[in-house]
């Protein structure tokens, strides 16, 4: 039996130009469905062949005939892949909406995180973030959360800052990042109880965070204990210069940082003399301090220490009158019959 010649293919271009020329044939006889799927076809293997200005065109006459938002959305992403930003944003804004009004959380989560790492807004991060809690993605959302509150916090917006990391944590509260983000939006509204909580969930999971028991020396000098800050600065410190890579700068700059919180401190002006003579002195003569946990149990009361009042008289009470039974016929019936 004698094999045929094999039958030559059209190019790839020549190829979409078919399906294209077929397509809108099929629209001209209003056979939508026909050409829906030619012009898919066609915006396929333009992608495939990399030709994305081509495809972009392509989904456009698609969106034109197809009220899906699905099509605007690969039109938003082919739009992001050219480098149009600002456009793809725009397109899945408006993508995100319409798949919300029908109820498809997931394709408008898609669309709205998309938006969102196109053009990042707090605006969009929050549609973003409400989005992902409704379809259970809750990772999702303490990471949309966050990234807001880091940026009310960045344009100085604390209280903003608070709120979203309030939201945050109370979807995960152990996230690490925005319990530093919480300390450092507390710290700066000196709201010193909450930027306590907030270190102490740090610490929970990284006991010598440098940065959670800095901002905790912090919070005490806030509220007046200033001993006990410098203490923390001073055992800080001592563990940072043992660690060895940590430059001698640093660890001098929280010596100094430590002593503008209480300059009294004869332990921190001591460090501070050794750290200047000889940095690694210190070391060996605190090497047992230097693996020490640094024990906050001291702040389960983290209320500033009043002054003391002087005592008031006692007031003295009325005097009242004896008290007096009733008898037994004066008293009301009982509204319990045997």
């Amino acid at each position: 039996m004698t094999r045929s010649a094999p039958v030559r293919l059209p190019s790839q271009t020549s190829e979409i130009d078919a399906h294209l020329h077929s397509a809108d044939a099929f629209v001209a006889v209003g056979q939508l469905a026909l050409a829906l799927a030619m012009y898919r076809t066609a915006a396929l293997l333009a992608e495939q062949r990399n030709d994305l200005h081509r495809a972009l065109a392509i989904h456009a006459r698609i969106a034109r005939i197809d009220p899906d938002p699905g099509a605007r959305m690969r039109i938003g992403e082919i739009q992001l892949m050219l480098g149009q930003p600002f456009e793809a944003a725009a397109t899945l804004d408006a993508v995100a909406r319409d798949e919300f009004r029908a109820g498809r959380w997931a394709q408008a989560l898609h669309a709205a995180t998309t938006a969102a790492r196109a053009v990042p807004s707090i605006g969009r991060r929050l549609v973003a973030a409400d989005l992902a809690q409704r379809v259970g993605q809750y990772d999702l959302a303490v990471e949309q959360f966050h990234a807001a509150a880091d940026e009310e916090l960045g344009a100085g917006r604390v209280g903003p800052a608070q709120a979203l990391c309030a939201r945050a944590l109370g979807i995960r509260p152990g996230h690490l990042p925005t319990l530093r983000t919480a300390v450092e939006a507390h710290l700066r509204a000196r709201d010193v109880h909450r930027a306590v909580a907030a270190v102490r969930g740090i610490l929970a999971q990284l006991p010598r965070d440098a940065g959670a028991l800095e901002s905790m020396a912090e919070a005490f000098a806030m509220l007046g204990k200033k001993s006990n800050a410098a203490e923390v600065v001073r055992l800080l410190a001592v563990q940072l210069r043992a660690a060895g890579p940590e430059s001698p700068d640093d660890v001098r700059g929280l010596v100094r940082r430590g002593l503008a919180w209480h300059p009294e401190s004869l332990a921190l002006q001591q460090l501070d003399r050794e750290l200047n003579d000889s940095p690694r002195a210190v070391v060996r003569a605190a090497a047992p301090e230097s693996t020490r946990v640094i024990d906050l149990a001291d702040l389960v009361d983290v209320r500033p220490a009043l002054p003391k009042r002087q005592a008031l008289p006692p007031t003295p009470s009325r005097p009242t009158a004896a008290y007096v039974t009733r008898p037994e016929a004066a008293r009301p019936p009982s509204l319990v019959t045997r």
